[in-house]
């Protein structure tokens, strides 16, 4: 389906330049008309989950979003009547419930999973840390805007304390005073996985009964299930010291720790219960795990075939540990902050093994989304939005992640200091916006393209912590590669201690223009020389031009067909690079592209001399480009047709080697057709 994309835009910058506009008073609102219009616009929510999916969605990434820092003990309470729009109300606190007085709401990122229609039921109490008013869009109707998961506070009905606080008694609801009874009612919705009001009773029975061990013990394990690895930490611990039970504290600290990625203290408390309970059958195969962990963080052993096959599945979160190789952070001068190398490295050395600290998957959005970019000026993809989202959450469940991720670049915005515990929601996107990675070398144009002709169906985005800090060029140094959701580095070429270690942020085969706007949108210009050398040839926009219709010719026409039309285009690029002697990208591009129509036609000889020309081409910045160690492999093939079994075990031995894999075994994983060419 296509949508306007500038009208879109259009809209979204009206929308924008409105909420600047001269705050007047909040209008009234009908209490009864209000239920109806929304009794109507609910009726798409009584819809099957695929009628639901049909109806098209908008979405705006904006740095325009407000997120409060200041404490709620300093804030002062304001009423719906004393509000104006479009305003963010400094300083104050609105106490809402779900229906009271009727003012529109929307909630962004605080949920990863957007069909989830029951995690917000009528009757639920929260406060809204400084609240804002704003127009939805340029026919004035107004709502209420929070974007951050910390500016909001849900209050337990049956807290008369914290309600007298805020000046919402009316709002109570007597209940059971008994914690046992609680604790109950909390195992039941956890037996049916509903661990949001399960932590919701845990929390009301430790009110009622804060010394009563069981109870931290309980949430700590609700926490586990959600993620929320610092708070179940905490829980446990309390339980520990409450004199609970005390091999499942101490199992459950070192399952807190493990997901919270702190390997040491995970493995410290797994041997302090096999200290007391040496029987403990899981404690043992937990701490088997957080020792692999250890070892892969300090010594980069990891089973890469391992990690490729888990990488496989659908939406992959492999469980490993980050590794930081001889490198370190540094101001680069005229770039900010970059990686260098902490000693010399030699070519195929193990840099960076990092996880992602947020993913989103464009499976996951339930329907049609149209996303419009303000920070970049551009559109962008469901993927991208829901990365945002969970990077909120995980900061949300994990709060002592925040300073590594704050500390990312994050556009022009100022690197203040943000509060613990608070997500500084505009933080968030830009530092998305700027730093996130999909796992291919796609630029948006070209995935949009094969987005709309179906033939890609899912996209996927990753914000990692440490690849952030590298730097682009085309003409990289090292070369990443994902398993799922994990990039690996390596070096592709020895580096001497002190350079600079530079990754390619989009593929250097693409052509110049597409990797200018691409890169522009990360507001820099690459100054490589490639980039300088394609910014000065004339040739270079009709060379490209060229090649790009003939990728296209390719897929409509027989072997015979593509190579008349190919040899007649081959001699084009050859002839554009007359006055230039490197960087002939395009043109091992087309060899590598007529080279298996020859093949095809039983001409082994043409496409041999075709490969090892492009092999030729192949500077070490682009090697893997074109994936040098494929062309290897392939040129094997054509040899062992031809009959030579030295040059066979010659390119296969380069191939392995420019492969980065550990050993043969992870090799012929990648490249399974090796299995008939060797002896």
């Amino acid at each position: 389906m296509m949508y306007d994309i500038a009208n879109v835009f259009k809209t979204a910058e009206a929308s924008r330049l409105l909420n600047q506009s001269k705050a007047v008073p909040r209008p009234y609102r009908n209490l009864d008309e209000e239920r109806m219009r929304w009794q109507m616009k609910t009726i798409q929510f009584d819809m099957s989950k695929e009628e639901r999916k049909a109806l098209p969605k908008t979405s705006i990434l904006s740095s325009d979003i407000h997120s409060c820092k200041t404490s709620f003990e300093e804030l002062k309470p304001i009423t719906l009547s004393e509000m104006k729009v479009p305003r963010i109300h400094i300083g104050r606190y609105l106490v809402c419930q779900v229906i009271g007085d009727v003012e529109e709401v929307e909630f962004y990122n605080f949920c990863y999973n957007l069909d989830d229609l029951d995690w917000l039921m009528p009757g639920t109490i929260f406060v809204v840390k400084e609240p804002r008013l704003r127009y939805c869009s340029y026919n004035k109707s107004v709502s209420m805007r929070i974007d951050s998961p910390s500016d909001v506070i849900f209050v337990d009905c049956t807290d008369y304390e914290l309600l007298e606080k805020i000046g919402a008694k009316k709002m109570f609801v007597p209940m059971s005073k008994d914690a046992e009874v609680w604790r109950e009612k909390a195992n039941e919705v956890f037996k049916k996985g509903n661990y949001r009001s399960a932590l919701n009773m845990y929390n009301r029975g430790i009110r009622y009964n804060p010394e009563l061990p069981v109870l931290y013990l309980n949430k700590a394990l609700t926490c586990l299930r959600t993620g929320a690895f610092y708070e179940a930490y905490e829980a446990a611990e309390f339980a520990l010291e409450k004199n609970g039970d005390r091999e499942k504290a101490l199992f459950r600290m070192g399952q807190a720790a493990y997901g919270m990625r702190e390997w040491q203290k995970a493995a410290d408390h797994f041997t302090e219960v096999l200290k007391d309970f040496p029987k403990n059958a899981s404690a043992v195969e937990q701490l088997k795990r957080a020792t692999f962990r250890l070892s892969e963080q300090k010594d980069g052993n990891y089973d890469f075939k391992m990690m490729y096959s888990e990488s496989k599945k659908e939406k992959a979160d492999l469980d490993v540990s980050d590794f930081e190789g001889p490198i370190e952070i540094a101001n680069i001068p005229g770039k900010s902050r970059g990686i260098i190398a902490s000693e010399d490295i030699k070519m195929g050395t193990l840099l960076v093994v990092s996880k992602a600290f947020a993913s989103g998957y464009s499976q996951d959005f339930p329907g049609l989304l149209i996303t419009v970019n303000l920070i970049r000026k551009d559109s962008g993809t469901a993927a991208q939005m829901l990365q945002a989202t969970r990077a909120m959450l995980n900061l949300q469940y994990n709060p002592q992640k925040a300073k590594e991720v704050y500390d990312l670049y994050a556009g022009d915005t100022q690197n203040e200091e943000i509060p613990f515990g608070v997500i500084d929601a505009a933080r968030i996107q830009q530092i998305s916006v700027y730093n996130a990675f999909a796992s291919d070398d796609l630029s948006p144009d070209k995935k949009a393209e094969l987005i709309n002709m179906g033939m890609l169906s899912q996209d996927n985005v990753h914000l990692f912590i440490l690849p952030s800090y590298f730097n682009h060029s085309c003409l990289a140094n090292a070369h990443r590669t994902f398993y799922g959701n994990v990039m690996v580095i390596h070096a592709n070429m020895d580096i001497k201690k002190g350079d600079e270690i530079c990754l390619a942020y989009i593929n250097p085969m693409t052509d110049f223009l597409v990797r200018k706007k691409t890169l522009n949108k990360w507001k820099f210009v690459c100054q490589c020389k490639l980039c300088e050398l394609d910014a000065k040839e004339k040739q270079c926009e009709k060379r490209d031009q060229m090649v790009a219709e003939f990728n296209e010719y390719i897929g409509k026409h027989s072997a015979e067909e593509i190579i008349v039309r190919g040899e007649t285009v081959l001699k084009k690029v050859r002839k554009s690079y007359d006055e230039r002697n490197k960087f002939k990208l395009k043109l091992a591009e087309m060899l590598v592209l007529l080279s298996p129509r020859y093949f095809t036609l039983n001409n082994p000889k043409k496409s041999i001399k075709y490969l090892e020309e492009a092999l030729t081409l192949m500077d070490n910045s682009f090697k893997y480009a074109l994936s040098v160690a494929h062309i290897c492999v392939n040129l094997a093939a054509c040899y062992h047709a031809d009959g030579k079994t030295e040059k066979v075990k010659e390119l296969i031995e380069k191939a392995f080697k420019e492969s980065l894999c550990t050993d043969m075994d992870h090799f012929k994983i990648l490249f399974p057709e090796t299995a008939t060419l060797l002896p």
